[in-house]
């Protein structure tokens, strides 16, 4: 009997974390698992305006999508952001949800 897909799907629904859908031997696991950026919001307080200009992009986000991008090989900002766009692992790894709007390529 021939089968069909419905891929008309409206919503998807995940118990759980996104860091179930990482494979422990995934290279942003393994680089969770020793990354303590802790100390880094203090480090970059100082820098940024609290009463003026647009929201800023969490340091800690940010610079792990950088680290994300070198790790995975994908150097330009577009297209690193439209990676992380589909690939769960970077959701995960820089700490959004996965219907979180990611960072604007051109801060």
């Amino acid at each position: 009997m021939l089968g069909c897909n419905e891929r008309g799907q409206l919503e998807l629904f995940i118990t759980g974390s996104l860091r179930q859908l990482v494979p422990d031997d995934h290279i942003l696991a393994k680089v969770d698992r020793v990354l303590d950026l802790s100390w880094l919001r203090g480090e970059v307080a100082g820098l940024y305006c609290n009463d003026n200009g647009r929201p800023g992009i969490d340091p800690e986000a940010a610079l792990r999508l950088m680290l994300a991008g070198f790790l995975l090989g994908v150097v330009h900002d577009r297209r690193l952001l439209r990676e992380a766009q589909v690939n769960i692992a970077i959701h995960w790894f820089i700490g959004y949800d996965l219907h979180e709007v990611l960072p604007d390529h051109s801060p």
